[in-house]
């Protein structure tokens, strides 16, 4: 059934701003409501995949359709939004908060996860440096010293993840390595290692895995198996959407939160049938050597709840604020996280 959904699936393309009625949903004769979601195709947005591919949405009423954007930043996503052309994206915690904080009417109205980000080192690199890859997940990161590490740009949750992760194990980020910005730090990361432009990157999951199944790297470090420490409680992936929209649809915010839980539950009590549906679908592309070897990974980060509490946010504040060009310590919780995403009621 999910695989005639699959290849049945309409794709909303992303060309034009958006008319005054944006906002409006629709619903056809059964009363299923389509709701325009803008995520990237990778592993730290493979729970809006599944609402996208998945059949199981329209069991509270919702037809997910997918909005294709040119590049996989959250910034694109976030741009989808504010421009009307998708009701909710699913992106980075980091991306959603500033954009709020640069006076975007924009909330969060849940959560599903960690980041799911791997540090993948070249095995030139692990013999060059002396790694020993059977250290302590920390020791590991000190051993990177003296590496010219690959990362999203500077302003991304990427790269702010990565120095959290550096500076945790006593590196210096000025003298003690260099970090090169790629602009699309999902495709350039295995052609970057395998041709030694740089020795590490620090990239979604299913990047650097590519060489890693070529048996030409090793991945020293996976967040969501609980190897960067230094990230314990940080909430990366959350869904949200103009404050607007949450007001006009609050009964279909709630829906869209039951099918998110739904997909998040499938991740984790069917890990095996979430990725089918994913690997037929949008990483039909994919090896699926590269797949597996990503996705046995990725579902370790997936949690339930769905929420983005207090608590969490005082860990985002503790992780971010020293290297963010805005004052999370003093920015006020209640208004970019929506009332339905805070798990106090």
């Amino acid at each position: 059934m999910e695989g005639n959904h699959m290849r049945c699936r309409r794709v909303a393309m992303l060309v034009a701003p958006a008319c005054s009625g944006a906002n409006q949903l629709q619903s056809n004769e059964d009363g299923i409501t389509t709701v325009r979601i803008s995520a990237a195709q990778t592993f730290n947005t493979a729970l809006p995949s599944l609402l996208v591919e998945g059949d199981f949405p329209r069991q509270f009423g919702l037809d997910f359709e997918r909005v294709d954007i040119a590049g996989s930043g959250s910034s694109n996503q976030l741009a989808a939004v504010l421009s009307g052309d998708a009701d909710l994206a699913g992106a980075g915690s980091n991306s959603a908060i500033d954009a709020f904080l640069s006076g975007a009417d924009v909330q969060i109205i849940a959560s599903y996860g960690e980041a799911i980000q791997s540090l993948v080192v070249s095995n030139a690199a692990i013999q060059e440096f002396g790694v020993d890859v059977t250290a302590s997940p920390i020791d590991r990161v000190r051993a990177l010293r003296g590496m010219t590490i690959a990362s999203s740009p500077p302003g991304s949750a990427g790269n702010a993840q990565l120095r959290v992760v550096l500076s945790d194990a006593g590196l210096d980020l000025e003298r003690d390595v260099t970090l090169v910005p790629l602009a699309d730090s999902n495709g350039a990361v295995a052609a970057g290692l395998e041709r030694g432009s740089f020795d590490a990157t620090w990239a979604t999951a299913g990047s650097g895995e590519v060489v890693v199944a070529r048996d030409k790297a090793t991945r020293l470090i996976s967040v969501p198996a609980g190897e960067a420490p230094a990230l314990d409680g940080y909430v990366c992936n959350v869904i949200f959407a103009p404050t607007r929209f949450i007001e006009q649809h609050q009964d279909v915010v709630d829906r869209i939160r039951q099918a998110l839980a739904e997909a998040t539950r499938l991740t984790q009590d069917e890990p095996q049938r979430a990725g089918e549906i994913l690997k037929k679908s949008v990483f039909s592309g994919m090896d699926p050597a590269v797949f597996d070897l990503a996705w046995s990974q990725a579902v370790k980060g997936y949690r339930l709840g769905n929420t983005f509490t207090r608590d969490d946010w005082d860990a985002f504040v503790r992780f971010f604020d020293k290297y963010s060009d805005h004052d999370y310590a003093a920015a006020n919780y209640d208004d970019f996280i929506n009332s339905v995403a805070r798990g106090e009621g």
